[in-house]
């Protein structure tokens, strides 16, 4: 399990924390003294790598598909429960061994298979994923408020498991009063402890060693998912599992495309490419953004934009802090722009959080505070002319201001200039 990798706390240190910091935030709600939480892990899709939900994860550092955690309070105690799916020899066979939850010997004692279960994942008690609806009879005849963790997208998105669960228990509960569990741990996953910083740190430097090779290997002529392939190739190399997101390499007309996914286009001389990208390692995600010359040289009026979009970027860097609100960072990047003449050009938002996800979870409406791990990324799109310029760095709130966690990745015009005037590398295949 990637949660007791040398530098990461064990899962019965650090998530056992957070589930007890959970347990006090729902405490603190009405009717939080009688109350049953509910997290799933999901269900792997066929030929699809599986992802363990974040919020799951965060709680209990299991990675397996068709697994669950449980939590429930009264005014007396907590407990909580961990589900994992039921041994399955014949599946074994196609995915190799897994961890599952075992079974209970003659005596009802766990048997060896759960028993190392529990001790790889710190729970005291563990069932199968088979038997949910069972372990929460007894429960829900206390419960008067069920905490359940739906998906931000539930009105566009396929409905779901969660929405489904819940459907089958309003049924038979209806006097039960549903809350959003999602919005409770967004608030603790918001502020990163020190564990999580240095899972971010790790996932940044391979996403710089990224950047710089396909610093290294820039022309005119080469297609831009050939950048793209060096690009995951580094983050495979580095340790990286996955990407944060779909890599965008949009060059030409492609650099005003904010989510462009495509690339399939030949990058030309005169070019700008904007290389956004991330890797997602040990479950933490880098997001950072580059604009390149593909000749590598800007033109005056390419490096007029860049400079401009590098001064909103500083202006709004220099204003990261504890007490300050994500729209007021916004603002300080705006106003750099807006001042330049090219405010109509900018027309996102300079900052999102960063954590188990590229877009991660946390309220807007709360000031930051030391933990708070954002993107600074304004950018200027201007369609007419093929020139789109972003530059984005993961910023890091501290005590006394902030960190720049991507500093070391070179973002001033004279620099990319002097690192793309060194001899190109040719790609072998």
């Amino acid at each position: 399990m990637s949660a007791r990798k040398k530098g990461v706390a064990a899962p019965e240190d650090l998530f056992a924390r957070r589930r007890k910091a959970l347990v006090e935030r729902m405490r603190k709600q009405p009717g939080g003294d009688a109350a049953v939480a509910l997290f799933f892990s999901g269900e792997e899709q066929n030929l699809v790598p599986f992802l363990p939900d974040p919020n799951f994860y965060y709680f209990t550092g299991v990675e397996s598909p068709k697994a669950a955690l449980l939590i429930h309070t009264t005014p007396q105690k907590s407990d909580e429960l961990l589900f994992l799916p039921a041994p399955d020899p014949a599946a074994e066979r196609w995915t190799g061994k897994v961890l599952t939850a075992g079974g209970l010997t003659e005596s009802a004692d766990p048997d060896p298979v759960r028993r190392g279960a529990m001790k790889r994942t710190g729970f005291g008690s563990l069932s199968a994923y088979h038997q949910i609806e069972e372990a929460l009879v007894r429960p829900l005849r206390a419960a008067r408020t069920v905490y359940l963790d739906f998906p931000e997208d539930a009105i566009q998105g396929p409905i779901g498991l969660t929405q489904l669960f819940w459907e089958r228990l309003r049924a038979r509960y209806p006097f039960l009063e549903l809350r959003h569990l999602g919005r409770l741990a967004g608030g603790l996953r918001r502020l990163k402890g020190p564990e999580e910083i240095r899972a971010l740190r790790e996932a940044i430097a391979v996403t710089r060693d990224a950047h710089a090779a396909a610093a290294g290997h820039l022309r005119p002529g080469m297609r831009e998912y050939e950048l793209q392939a060096l690009v995951e190739y580094a983050f495979k190399v580095g340790g990286a599992q996955r990407l944060s997101f779909p890599s965008i390499v949009g060059s030409g007309p492609w650099s005003c495309i904010l989510h462009y996914e495509k690339n399939r286009r030949t990058m030309k001389a005169g070019d700008l490419v904007v290389l956004d990208v991330g890797a997602r390692k040990d479950f933490y995600c880098a997001d950072i953004t580059r604009t390149y010359p593909v000749s590598g040289t800007f033109t005056k009026r390419q490096r007029k934009v860049y400079d401009v979009v590098l001064a909103a970027r500083d202006a709004a860097v220099a204003k990261v802090k504890p007490g300050v609100f994500v729209h007021e960072v916004h603002k300080a990047a705006t106003e750099v722009i807006a001042k330049a003449g090219l405010g109509k050009y900018f027309f996102h938002g300079t900052s999102h959080y960063l954590g188990l996800e590229a877009h991660d979870v946390g309220s807007y409406d709360e000031p930051l505070e030391p933990g708070a791990v954002i993107t600074v990324e304004p950018g200027v799109y201007i369609a007419a002319e093929e020139l789109g310029v972003r530059i984005e760095d993961d910023v890091a709130v501290t005590a006394k201001g902030c960190e720049v966690l991507s500093a070391d990745i070179p973002r001033e015009a004279r620099d990319l200039e002097a690192l793309l005037a060194e001899p190109r590398k040719k790609i072998i295949l």
